[in-house]
């Protein structure tokens, strides 16, 4: 398939494969579509969705007819989960026996999965007369109150936040308050409609300031967090924070460095760690908006046209994107290769692919990227 006709394949697999339509989480958006053991849906994909959604009628795509029934069970899940006292479970199993026993995820609040929450649902909310009375204010209020609990001691959030009792999580990049925080504060910056709470608005700079300045130097070793940086300060900008547009060239140039064959590996300075698609598709959307913004030297644009190609072959016929090339670990919910034949594929991947490729048409073509489109960065 050629880019404009993978991007296609991929929307009508994402309206159809991903989305719960009965059953106690109809509206739910499974993380991946690849058998019982992993079929889960969570908060933070459901608001990648809606802002997907929302990219989609931007678009003029003629899939686009049927997001507002699609966008409106999804809110009304939300609104479910983000009702409970302690906030939303970061997994909800479907099939409940298999949640593994030390599921330590549902334990705590993460700024990152309500951030994407919020960004969600403020990229659904309707505009003009009346609009406060739609049913998605009451959740995106619910968001803004669960995010002001992980503020940390400088106003900026926090990573996370243990409930009650609950032990401390595992170390990792998203237990960790990093760079890849920039994307919640971004994101909350870009889709600000003067709804929010000025403590919000507050966090979201506070942790722009802490973690934007010395990006270049503390880039993260994974490549996935690393980018979620870059896609946030490419947000921030829209809001009119540009200070940091040196980070993220820069940034952004180091893990070019690292693009070989129209891939960056998961960790961009092991050649030999796993090729991803979420990964393939971040580098190639931000390359696309660097590109229509004249940000791009020559070496990175003759890079994407590789990237896409890279993505497209990656795609099967019937729409599905595997998380990795190759073989996936069995303790993680990704989806192989060869199971993308058969319709399985990554939710996720999915989305960031059909805007990268959406993205990269358009640049090939030497249009603008519209405005509207970047601030809808799923």
């Amino acid at each position: 398939m050629t880019p404009p006709a993978t991007a296609t394949a991929l929307a009508d697999w994402l309206l159809d494969r991903p989305l719960v339509t009965t059953g106690p989480h109809a509206g739910g958006v499974r993380g991946s579509v690849c058998g019982p053991d992993h079929d889960y849906v969570y908060p933070e994909i459901a608001g990648y969705y809606l802002t997907w959604l929302s990219f989609l009628e931007a678009t003029g795509a003629p899939q686009a007819a049927q997001a507002d029934a699609v966008r409106a069970g999804v809110i009304g899940w939300l609104a479910r989960e983000l009702a409970a006292e302690r906030g939303p479970r970061t997994r909800r199993y479907l099939r409940p026996a298999a949640e593994p026993a030390g599921e330590w995820r549902n334990h705590a609040l993460f700024a990152f999965d309500l951030g994407m929450v919020h960004r969600g649902l403020a990229a659904a909310l309707p505009a003009g007369p009346g609009a406060e009375q739609s049913d998605a204010w009451a959740p995106l209020a619910r968001t803004a109150a669960l995010l002001d609990r992980l503020r940390d001691h400088d106003g900026s959030w926090l990573a996370c936040l243990p409930h009650p009792g609950a032990p401390a999580p595992p170390p990792r990049w998203s237990t960790t308050a990093g760079p890849h925080l920039l994307k919640v504060a971004g994101g909350v910056l870009a889709l600000a409609r003067g709804t929010e709470t000025p403590s919000l608005t507050a966090a979201a700079t506070a942790t722009l300031h802490r973690h934007a300045p010395g990006l270049v130097a503390g880039l993260p070793a994974m490549s996935h967090p690393a980018l979620y940086a870059l896609e946030g300060l490419l947000q921030a900008e829209l809001a009119g924070h540009h200070a940091y547009r040196g980070q993220l060239e820069e940034s952004y140039a180091l893990l070019l460095a690292h693009v070989a064959d129209g891939v960056l590996p998961e960790y961009a300075r092991q050649p030999d760690s796993r090729v991803r698609s979420d990964v393939i598709a971040q580098m190639l959307r931000v390359g696309c908006v660097l590109a229509a913004q004249d940000r791009l030297d020559t070496a990175g644009r003759h890079a994407l046209p590789l990237l896409a190609r890279r993505l497209t072959a990656m795609v099967s016929p019937l729409g599905a994107l595997p998380f990795e090339d190759g073989g996936t670990r069995p303790a993680e919910p990704a989806v192989s290769r060869a199971s993308a034949v058969a319709g399985h594929g990554n939710t996720w991947c999915a989305m960031f692919a059909h805007q990268a490729l959406t993205f990269h048409d358009r640049v090939a073509r030497g249009q603008p990227l519209p405005r509207e489109w970047i601030r809808l960065l799923v």
